[in-house]
């Protein structure tokens, strides 16, 4: 009986160790197992809540009410992107090439968009409270009822843009070409135009009440109830070919042929 018992008890303590390896094998496999799980499920888990849009300095995508504040795209080439109501507050858009984006409604207040491209690009509504424009190009773009207020456009290039409703007050705007532009019932008083073209621009009833109007051209413009009461350096600006109507309000002096019928 007493041979029996040392036998029995090492017969216990390698069943122990038996269920113990068998264990640690289990647990190992367990860890594994968890460890291909994740490898997996992790990247899986990031790409099924992509942002809004892949931001790259080449990209031409879409943004819709989207937040860039302050977001730095300098030099980003965004031709034909789609960013209507964007909020682009304090955002540097500088030296950015985008011909023929949609910024329809975009709040830009205080953003840099100097010597960018907007060519043929819309900014139809768009608010750019102080912002930087100068040496942007906006050729041919869509910018009816955007807010300009107190930004500095100088340098600027708007030929044959539309600008209907445009408000630039208190804006500078030294040397800017608004060239065959339509600006009909824009708003330019006490903006500083200093130097900038307004030849052969439509200019309807355009509010120009304390304007700095020095070696401004106006040739061939469309003056018809424009207003330029209290207007500065208007003897130094050039009317050659322009015209205007009895609702024109001129210093007195100048003298404009009919404009007739648009």
């Amino acid at each position: 009986m007493r041979s029996a018992l040392p036998q029995f008890q090492l017969w216990i303590r390698a069943r122990a160790r038996m269920h113990f390896v068998m264990n640690s094998r289990d647990i190992l496999r367990t860890v594994a197992s968890l460890g291909a799980f994740a490898s997996i499920a992790l990247p899986a888990m990031s790409q099924e809540a992509p942002s809004r849009i892949a931001w790259a300095p080449s990209y031409s995508g879409s943004c819709i009410d989207c937040s860039l504040v302050g977001r730095n795209m300098s030099g980003w080439n965004i031709s034909k992107a789609n960013y209507p109501g964007a909020d682009l507050t304090s955002a540097n858009l500088r030296n950015v090439q985008a011909h023929d984006a949609n910024f329809d409604g975009v709040q830009a207040v205080g953003a840099d968009l100097r010597l960018s491209d907007f060519s043929g690009a819309s900014f139809s509504e768009a608010i750019l409270i102080g912002s930087r424009l100068q040496g942007a190009s906006f050729n041919g773009s869509k910018m009816a009822g955007i807010v300009l207020t107190g930004a500095d456009i100088s340098g600027g290039k708007f030929i044959g843009a539309t600008l209907t409703g445009a408000q630039f007050q208190s804006s500078t705007v030294h040397g800017a070409d608004f060239s065959a532009a339509n600006l009909v019932l824009a708003e330019l008083s006490a903006a500083d135009l200093t130097g900038s073209v307004f030849d052969n621009a439509i200019m309807t009833n355009v509010d120009l009440r304390g304007a700095n109007v020095t070696d401004v051209s106006f040739r061939d413009a469309r003056l018809a109830g424009a207003v330029f009461e209290g207007s500065i350096g208007i003897e130094t600006a050039s009317f050659e070919g322009a015209c205007g109507s009895e609702a024109s309000a001129l210093p007195s002096g100048l003298e404009l042929p009919d404009c007739g019928e648009p």
